[in-house]
C-alpha cells in the first residue's frame, strides 16, 4: 500500500501519482484563462472563472507531465550533467537536479517554447530549488535542456512525412527565426558600446541576415512566399534587451544575457525542424544552419561568462 507521502497525491483530486510542477504550471495557466473568461461577468465572475480554470488547467498540467518517466529524466541527467556546456566545475547533482526535473516536469505542457513559461519556472524555482545552490540565471540553463529533451523526444514520436506546404512552412519558421537573430544582434549592437562586443555583434546579424536570405531561397523553389519579418516574442525580446540595457548599470553584461537567451530559442527552433521528416536536401541545409546557430550560442555564452567574472 502507499504511504501518503510517497504517494505523490494529486493536490486537486486526491489520485496518488501527481507531478507538483506539472500540476502547479497546468494551474496556473488555466487560472489566467479561466479569469479572463469569467472576467465577462464582472469580479465575481473573474474569481470563479479563475478557480474553476485552475482546477481544469492543474488536470491537464498533471495529464501532461505524467506523460514523463522521472526515473528515466533522473538516471540521463545524472549520469551527463558533468558533460553539459553549462556545468561549472565542483558543483554537485544536488544543485543541477532540481533544476532538470523542474525543466522534464513542465517540458510537455506548453508546446516548445520555453521563453513563453519561463518566467513561471523562474518563480517556482525560487520555491522548488531544494538544497541547489544555483540562482536562476544559471540553472535556467538545466532546466532548458531537460525541457528541450522532452519536447524533442515527443516530436520525434510524432513525426510524419511532410508534404511540399508543411516543408514550405517549417522552412518559414527558421526564416522567421533568423530575422529574429538578425534584428536582436543589431539591438544588441546599439545597446553596447565597447567596440569588441559591436564588432561581435555586427558579424553575427549579418550571419543572420545571410541564413534567412538562403532559406527564403529555397521557399521560393519549393513554390512558397518567404516571411519577410520576425515574430512576437522575437519582437518581445529585442525590446527586452533596450530595457536591459537602460535599467542595468552593468548594461554590457545585462544585454549578453539577453542575447544568449535570444539564441537558446534560435536553438530550439531549428531543433524542432530537424524532428520533422524533412527532404534530404532541406535537412542537409537546416543542419548545417543550425552549426552556425550553435557557433554563435557558444560564443555570446563565452562572452557573457567572461563579463560575469568582470563584475
Amino acid at each position: 500500500m502507499l504511504n501518503e507521502k510517497d504517494a505523490n497525491l494529486d493536490p486537486i483530486s486526491g489520485e496518488p501519482g501527481a507531478h507538483p510542477v506539472g500540476t502547479g504550471l497546468g494551474a496556473t495557466g488555466g487560472a489566467v484563462a479561466g479569469a479572463a473568461f469569467g472576467a465577462m461577468g464582472g469580479p465575481v465572475g473573474a474569481a470563479i472563472g479563475g478557480v474553476a480554470g485552475a482546477v481544469a488547467g492543474g488536470l491537464a498540467g498533471k495529464a501532461g507531465a505524467e506523460a514523463v518517466n522521472p526515473t528515466a529524466e533522473e538516471a540521463y541527467w545524472r549520469e551527463r550533467y558533468q558533460d553539459e556546456p553549462y556545468y561549472e566545475a565542483g558543483r554537485t547533482y544536488d544543485d543541477y537536479g532540481p533544476a532538470y526535473a523542474l525543466g522534464w516536469s513542465g517540458g510537455n505542457l506548453y508546446g516548445s517554447e520555453f521563453s513563453a513559461v519561463e518566467p513561471e519556472l523562474a518563480r517556482r524555482w525560487e520555491e522548488q530549488r531544494g538544497r541547489s545552490s544555483l540562482a536562476w540565471p544559471d540553472a535556467r540553463y538545466a532546466t532548458r535542456a531537460a525541457w528541450d529533451r522532452i519536447n524533442e523526444g515527443q516530436l520525434a514520436d510524432t513525426a510524419e512525412p511532410l508534404d511540399n506546404d508543411d516543408v514550405i512552412d517549417v522552412l518559414n519558421d527558421l526564416v522567421e527565426t533568423c530575422h529574429d537573430g538578425e534584428y536582436g544582434f543589431k539591438a544588441c549592437m546599439e545597446r553596447t558600446e565597447t567596440a569588441q562586443l559591436k564588432s561581435t555583434f555586427e558579424q553575427r546579424m549579418r550571419d543572420c541576415a545571410s541564413s534567412a536570405a538562403e532559406l527564403a531561397s529555397e521557399v521560393l523553389r519549393l513554390g512558397g512566399v518567404p516571411e519577410d519579418g520576425g515574430t512576437v516574442s522575437g519582437a518581445a525580446h529585442r525590446g527586452w534587451v533596450a530595457v536591459k540595457g537602460m535599467l542595468t548599470s552593468d548594461s554590457d553584461l545585462a544585454v549578453l544575457e539577453e542575447c544568449e537567451r535570444g539564441e537558446d530559442t534560435a536553438l530550439a527552433r531549428y531543433r524542432k525542424a530537424l524532428k520533422q521528416d524533412l527532404p534530404a536536401d532541406v535537412r542537409s541545409l537546416v543542419e548545417r544552419q543550425m552549426q552556425g546557430v550553435q557557433k554563435n550560442h557558444d560564443l555570446v555564452k563565452a562572452l557573457r561568462d567572461e563579463y560575469r567574472l568582470r563584475s
